[in-house]
């Protein structure tokens, strides 16, 4: 099952990286952002901790661009750039200069002591002992969880405490993102602690595939820039001009996940 959900969020990426860029989208710090983080997910076995450190800045993004409006160059410019090679090189350190994360086949998800099942070992724990993969997730969870509250209500802010249809697609945006993101951290970092039931364990590893591939689906069914040039794109008609308004609150609440 997991191998069927990587292939389809790969397959569902493709077309949309295809749309940010004939668009012009890219142009946009969160398209740039969505495009890194729609890289890192297509290789998610291997960068778990960049496309968290990606999505905290993606986030980190819309809610500085909504709260502090009046420095909108800086935060679409030069800070974009800044968090994108933060992310990299922290995904890349873990990558290279801390214990592997391995499959283990009996416990049927990625821990880091592949024999810790069959052959408890003090010495292998040492050896396996990832303290950077736990700090991340636990920190991943706090962070965002702060995130999503306070982009909510800033999104609620702008549209005057009206229920409108934009507001509550973005509530249900991001608590489909938080929930998938939150099991996945919390159910790893469990493995490490101790040995959860066996459908624990399944709800995570389905999680952590779902976590990687759900985005994709986020942006064809409610984001409205990238649902209508895929449907122009694929329908056979011609795609349309894309609304690039400079209001940054336009952009802030029309123009992101």
């Amino acid at each position: 099952m997991s191998g069927r959900i990587i292939l389809q969020r790969t397959i569902l990426y493709l077309p949309i990286l295809y749309i940010i860029f004939k668009t012009k989208l890219i142009k946009y710090a969160c398209y740039k952002l969505i495009v890194f983080l729609a890289l890192t997910d297509m290789s998610a076995t291997d960068t778990w901790c960049m496309a968290c450190a990606i999505n905290i800045a993606l986030f980190a993004n819309r809610v500085c661009s909504i709260a502090f409006h009046e420095y909108i160059d800086v935060i679409e410019g030069k800070m974009t750039w800044i968090s994108m090679v933060v992310a990299f090189v922290y995904g890349m350190y873990i990558l290279f200069f801390t214990p592997v994360i391995c499959f283990n086949s009996v416990a049927l998800a990625w821990i880091p002591e592949p024999l810790s099942e069959k052959e408890p070992s003090e010495e292998a724990e040492a050896m396996y002992d990832n303290e950077w993969q736990s700090a991340n997730n636990y920190l991943f969870v706090v962070i965002m969880s702060f995130l999503y509250v306070t982009y909510c209500l800033l999104v609620k802010k702008l549209a005057h405490g009206q229920k409108s249809k934009k507001s509550r697609a973005i509530f249900i945006q991001c608590a489909v993102i938080c929930f998938f993101n939150t099991v996945t951290a919390l159910v790893y970092n469990a493995l490490s602690l101790m040995t959860p039931a066996l459908w624990i364990v399944l709800l995570g590893q389905l999680c952590w595939s779902i976590n990687h591939g759900c985005p994709a689906i986020i942006y064809l069914t409610m984001n409205d820039t990238i649902r209508h040039s895929f449907l122009n794109l694929f329908g056979g008609k011609r795609v349309t001009k894309v609304d690039t308004t400079n209001s940054a609150q336009h952009v802030a609440v029309s123009h992101v996940i």
